[in-house]
């Protein structure tokens, strides 16, 4: 296991109903929050880096979608982070063909010793079935 990976954060099911513009300026937020101390570097995704079931936006940035470069001592703490930012939801993991559900930091971190090699991780952020309004 490398001490890095790429990881993509993809808003768009996650119900925050936002504008175009406004999707854009949430995600820059919340990437500069990444790299205040959670994240080596994170990004919006260009257009050249898109994973399944993006939407381009204006400047060949895929909105609602975000890359970061993330220490795997920090995992933990990011997807904590993510899941207090994105109140009602819930944290999908996939990588490869592999998809789980996070719901504990102590799920999280036995999925993750059960992967012999990973380098690139994608949670899809989803709005949650039992959050209403």
């Amino acid at each position: 296991m490398s001490d890095t990976l790429d990881l993509f954060i993809d808003l768009n099911a996650a119900g925050l109903d936002l504008e175009p513009e406004d999707l854009e300026a949430y995600s820059q937020l919340l990437a500069s929050e990444l790299r205040d101390g959670l994240a080596e570097e994170a990004t919006l995704v260009r257009s050249t880096e898109v994973i399944d079931g993006s939407r381009t936006g204006a400047a060949g940035f895929d909105l609602g979608i975000l890359k970061a470069e993330v220490n795997l001592k920090n995992i933990q703490a990011v997807l904590g982070w993510l899941k207090t930012r994105i109140g009602g939801a819930t944290l999908k993991l996939e990588y490869g063909d592999v998809k789980l559900e996070y719901h504990t930091p102590e799920q999280l971190e036995q999925q993750l010793k059960a992967l012999e090699k990973i380098s690139s991780l994608t949670v899809r952020v989803v709005k949650s079935e039992t959050s209403k309004g």
